[in-house]
């Protein structure tokens, strides 16, 4: 059984690979509110921390740090 919210956040870590660096920061923020539940987007997240666009990394460390935080069930 797939967990609710799965195709979420699998959108989301699509979004980490679009073109416009603000799409990309974007969807690193919203993964970062989801917690525990964006857990699988961590090495997508992790790619990001050598993006050219410095505002794209900054939100890919706030997340990744978020992330690697949140308690596993």
């Amino acid at each position: 059984m797939i967990a609710q919210g799965d195709l979420l956040i699998d959108k989301l870590i699509e979004r980490l690979d679009y073109a416009d660096p603000i799409t990309r920061r974007n969807a690193a923020g919203a993964l970062r509110l989801h917690g525990e539940r964006a857990r699988p987007a961590l090495p997508a997240l992790e790619k990001l921390l050598n993006d050219p666009i410095p505002m794209v990394r900054n939100e890919a460390r706030r997340a990744i740090d978020r992330l690697e935080n949140c308690r596993v069930a």
